[in-house]
């Protein structure tokens, strides 16, 4: 679903990229390091100068408290946020946002 995500926000005329926030093995170590930021969402993008995170959630999977304060910045600072449960549900909600920029 990420992936059909991107390739609808650039068929719609926004730019988007997955945003990885996994660990990283670190040889020198012999373990994974922190990601730098915790909670970033699945996907990040830009349309018409306004800021959108997206986070796929499947099944019973739920935001973590990270996720939720990541979000709730974007908010704070003037992005858009969604949940996306469904490409479908996605797609209603982009819909939705065109309309009002």
């Amino acid at each position: 679903m990420t992936n059909d995500i991107i390739d609808y926000f650039h068929k719609t005329g926004a730019y988007a990229w997955r945003a990885s926030s996994t660990g990283i093995y670190d040889r020198s170590k012999g373990g994974y390091r922190t990601a730098p930021k915790k909670g970033v969402t699945d996907i990040l993008a830009i349309y018409k100068s306004r800021f959108i995170a997206v986070e796929i959630k499947i099944g019973k999977d739920r935001l973590s408290e990270e996720q939720q304060g990541f979000m709730k910045n974007i908010e704070y600072h003037g992005g858009a946020v969604f949940v996306a449960r469904s490409f479908e549900s996605f797609k209603e909600w982009w819909s939705a946002f065109l309309s009002t920029v």
